[in-house]
């Protein structure tokens, strides 16, 4: 590659580096050439009691005088960040040598040895929650002679040592060595082995558990582009960790050295990281960057992504932060609720005219059935208009249309804004589950996870995009510095994870509703008239349940803590709504004392609160639809949203999240008649309104 071509290649790259240093990167990324070892040496414990990256050069180092590249030891996802570990040790050991972690084995303080006796095996177990090994239980019961809940009971007391175990059972208390040596060589082997295999696997977890706990601490993350399968080109994050020279740079508010990725487009894409100082520093110097991302500004922000490397420091001024703002979210703001039962204009009369309707919505195209409707291939031709992507061109539509869309609806659909809305609104409220936006929150979410640990609550939360649906890059996370920075890979919201949820066959779900909010003249073809909403919830929803019983542990286990199903290679449940009310109601009679018709009750308020939030709030925070501008608008709207609840506790709906445009193709399935339905409600000239309100819950 020549020089010119490596420019243009590189260009957006190269903006951030000084002129005088694309040369020198140009020629080393051409030769692949790392000579940082010729000026910078490793120091352990000195100053830090970790290990630290200084000039060894005579003459230290000048400010922009050179440029170096840094090779990168790994690069991961976080889902698959462990597979990754398991399956290759060389790069374990190397880990564990770079983040300075020990792998000797754990040693048990503060506990008394007990000796078991024949009476405790066949009494009860001392250490009833402790597993053992089913087939260490069998192995005992046969060689001890007794029964499996006798062996249970045995290896309990002995905390799983097998030939212990054997002893308490089978050797009188007067035993002699003659008699032990015996024993231990009729299973000895086999129990060695187990034990020495047990041991090894159980030392490889809890190495691989410490990595991916103090990896957080050394990796980085940049974006590069994909297609997918259907064309369309989308960013992905990618995590990776410097290699020794790079890892060991320590961070200082006031840097002197400049770190970042660079991807070199040459012999073939190639990811390195590049370190050039920024200011002289002289030998024996120790070069530091900067860990906290540049859009961070504000200084309690910058305290609060530092916690994960500096620990209890400024705990308590964080914990205040959190403190002050829980004050002001308590502070709840009722309003009146804006909606309409009945619209104060009549239903427009039928007619020879058939409807027009222009959609760009698969689900909607193929399954529009009714007479009364045709599709069209122009926007200007038609009545309706249904769009699956973002609407943004609204002043040009015109009187007599209705769009599927309402202005501003990311108040509700983008996951921040909902959070947003509903604490302006109302403050704290049990259908919604405590959040944080990671971008303009970040310093009030650590203050609340260092407040739990003062306090003794459990932290546990669960990870999302913004915006995102169908369970994408969403993670659950019981450590603060993943949370922190997963923030680095876009924005992102963290919300308490429902650690109670009501389980249906011992399994989680959540329901999926479709939502149909409507917003229409009160006098027909006056623009000039201010909207009346009406907001309905369909009577038929759909049930998502995980596959496997949950359980509180094993997070990154996806059937076991998240129901989206039917975008992967997994089993999805089928399961009519009918037949679950039927099952729910049997299943937990016993358990709480709401009937469903209670329950759903409960969510129908739920979701009126969201909506009536979002239409009496003006833009930006809400739909802005009682505001000057709103009244003047001469198309009327509708949209229909996928709100995703949960229960909780004594059968607590909590709202997940509203989802934009959802897909209905399995709505369609169950019900054939559910398009039908919206659209005669949206305009009643498409069909019989009476036999189509029947399917909603007006609220």
């Amino acid at each position: 590659m020549e020089y010119k071509q490596f420019l243009q290649i590189h260009q957006y790259q190269l903006a951030s580096i000084p002129e005088d240093l694309w040369e020198p990167l140009f020629q080393k990324l051409g030769q692949d050439l790392f000579d940082a070892g010729e000026y910078l040496e490793l120091h352990y414990g000195d100053p830090l009691d970790k290990y630290s990256l200084h000039v060894k050069k005579e003459g230290g180092l000048k400010k922009h005088g050179d440029i170096f590249l840094v090779d990168h030891a790994w690069t991961t996802k976080p889902e698959t960040s462990r597979a990754q570990l398991l399956d290759n040790p060389q790069l374990v050991e190397r880990l564990v040598s770079m983040m300075d972690i020990s792998v000797d084995e754990d040693e048990e303080e503060g506990e008394e040895e007990h000796t078991a006796t024949t009476e405790d095996a066949e009494a009860v177990s001392n250490y009833p929650d402790l597993e053992v090994d089913q087939a260490m239980v069998e192995l005992v019961a046969s060689q001890g002679n007794v029964s499996v809940d006798r062996a249970k009971v045995a290896l309990q007391n002995e905390k799983g040592d097998v030939i212990a175990a054997l002893m308490s059972l089978t050797l009188h208390p007067d035993h002699d060595a003659e008699s032990l040596k015996k024993l231990e060589e009729t299973i000895g082997g086999q129990v060695k082995l187990d034990k020495e295999a047990k041991a090894a696997e159980k030392k490889k977890q809890d190495t691989i558990n410490k990595i991916m706990s103090e990896m957080w601490k050394f990796s980085q993350t940049y974006e590069y582009a994909v297609v997918d399968p259907s064309g369309q080109t989308k960013k992905e994050s990618a995590w990776y960790i410097m290699d020794e020279v790079g890892s060991s740079m320590a961070h200082s508010d006031t840097p002197n050295c400049i770190c970042a990725p660079f991807i070199y487009v040459g012999r073939g894409t190639v990811s390195y990281s590049i370190i050039y100082p920024i200011e002289d520093i002289p030998k024996g110097g120790a070069l530091t960057r900067d860990f906290v991302p540049a859009d961070i500004k504000d200084p309690i922000t910058r305290k609060a992504y530092l916690q994960l490397f500096n620990g209890s420091a400024d705990a308590a001024e964080l914990i205040a932060v959190y403190e002050s703002d829980k004050m002001e979210d308590n502070e709840i703001k009722p309003f009146e609720q804006p909606f309409v039962k009945t619209l104060t204009r009549p239903p427009a009369q039928k007619s020879n005219h058939k409807l027009r309707l222009y959609t760009t919505t698969e689900w909607v195209a193929t399954n529009c059935k009714l007479p009364s409707i045709e599709l069209v291939d122009s926007e200007e031709q038609a009545d309706l208009l249904w769009f699956s992507q973002d609407f943004k061109e609204f002043d040009k539509l015109t009187k007599g249309q209705t769009i599927n869309q309402l202005e501003n609806e990311s108040c509700v659909t983008f996951k921040h804004n909902l959070a947003a809305l509903i604490k302006a609104a109302y403050g704290t409220v049990p259908w919604s589950s405590t959040t944080y936006n990671l971008t303009t929150e970040l310093a009030q979410f650590v203050g609340h996870y260092l407040w739990n640990q003062a306090h003794g609550h459990r932290n546990l939360w669960i990870c999302k995009p913004w915006n995102m649906a169908r369970g994408l890059q969403i993670t659950i996370q019981q450590e603060l510095a993943p949370l922190v920075r997963l923030r680095d890979t876009g924005p992102k919201i963290v919300q308490e994870y429902i650690q109670t949820p009501v389980l249906y066959e011992g399994r989680k779900f959540d329901l999926r509703y479709i939502v149909l909010l409507k917003a229409t003249h009160k006098v027909e073809g006056d623009p000039s008239q201010e909207y009346e909403f009406q907001l309905m919830v369909y009577k038929m929803f759909w049930i998502r349940l995980a596959n496997q019983p949950f359980e509180l542990n094993d997070f990154d286990n996806y059937e076991k803590h998240f129901t989206v199903m039917n975008y992967g290679n997994y089993n999805l449940t089928q399961l009519l709504y009918t037949k679950f009310i039927e099952n729910f109601e049997k299943e937990h009679s016993s358990k709480h004392d709401k009937k469903w018709a209670d329950i759903q009750a409960d969510i129908n308020e739920s979701i009126k609160a969201i909506f009536a939030a979002a239409v009496v709030k003006s833009q930006p925070q809400g739909l802005g639809a009682q505001d000057a501008k709103a009244k003047t608008q001469p198309y009327e709207a509708f949209s229909v949203y996928g709100i995703d609840v949960m229960l909780k506790d004594n059968c607590q709906p909590v709202i997940v999240e509203v989802n934009f445009s959802p897909d209905c193709t399995r709505a369609c399935k169950y019900d054939p008649e559910f398009l039908n339905n919206i659209l005669t409600v949206v305009d009643p000239r498409a069909g019989d309104i009476n036999k189509a309100l029947k399917a909603f819950n007006i609220l």
